[in-house]
């Protein structure tokens, strides 16, 4: 008998400790998601909601046309062929690339001057606009002249308001 008694002891407590440590894994997992979700909720709670005002301020920024200058004079500025732009397309589909060659027209030789300078830069931002297009955002005369718009905006907060007459693409070339 005392055979007997000791197997259900040795058997029951194995059996306990497996239930024990389901219900103690159980447990901890649940308070660990209670805690996550107090901490989400906690930092939603206390973030400070922008007011308004600011709120005004940022949908007029968004809804305000971009000034682009573009000269209606009939003098024909200071031109600075840019090196050609082979970049690959942001496109999941498929794998696509472009190859853009592209003029800018400055004011005057001080323009030219400045943006000689600054060439890399210039390199860069145009680098990484064309590489971000995708297939469809190219392909149509309108993703053209947004994509010429885009990099005319940008050569403006690089060469300065003024200084950038116009942007041509001699070659536009996808495949």
């Amino acid at each position: 008998m005392a055979k007997k008694d000791d197997k259900k002891q040795q058997e029951n407590p194995v059996a306990d400790t497996g239930k024990g440590k389901s219900k103690l894994l159980f447990i901890i997992i649940g308070l660990l998601v209670m805690i996550i979700i107090g901490m989400a909720a906690a930092f939603f709670l206390l973030m400070p909601a922008p007011s308004d005002e600011q709120i005004a301020k940022e949908i007029e920024k968004d809804q305000a046309p971009q000034e682009v200058t573009y000269s209606s004079d009939t003098e024909v500025g200071v031109m600075v062929e840019l090196q050609p732009f082979v970049v690959n397309l942001a496109d999941p589909k498929a794998k696509h690339f472009l190859k853009a060659s592209i003029t800018i027209e400055l004011q005057d030789d001080k323009a030219k001057e400045e943006a000689e300078k600054l060439m890399p830069r210039i390199r860069n931002d145009i680098l990484m606009l064309l590489s971000s297009q995708t297939l469809e955002d190219v392909i149509s005369i309108e993703g053209k002249v947004r994509l010429k718009d885009e990099i005319t905006a940008r050569l403006n907060r690089i060469i300065g308001q003024g200084k950038l007459k116009n942007v041509y693409f001699s070659q536009f070339v996808v495949q």
